[in-house]
């Protein structure tokens, strides 16, 4: 993508420049504006980037979680059916 921008920023300047618009210190200006603005677009696109990656970290800590906590449910799920069913034996009314 930057090459693409780089070689259309190219030919708009030379044919500014041929067609006398154009003063090298306008040329210069110019290149310099666009080359802070591919600085401004490359900082975008690693924030982005490490954006995706923090968001899928969270992703996967979250499923690790709710992994947990259903192993949780199920051991308090068996621990209550065993309470029960002592509760029946032992403690049952005869």
């Amino acid at each position: 993508m930057s090459l693409t921008v780089k070689k259309i920023t190219l030919a708009l300047l030379a044919t500014f420049a041929f067609a006398g618009c154009a003063s090298t210190d306008q040329i210069n200006s110019i290149e310099s504006r666009l080359s802070a603005l591919e600085g401004q677009v490359e900082a975008a696109s690693s924030a982005a980037d490490r954006a995706a990656s923090a968001a899928s970290r969270a992703s996967q800590d979250a499923g690790a979680a709710q992994s947990a906590a259903e192993r949780a449910m199920d051991a308090a799920n068996q621990a209550n059916e065993r309470a029960e069913r002592i509760a029946e034996t032992c403690c049952a009314r005869k």
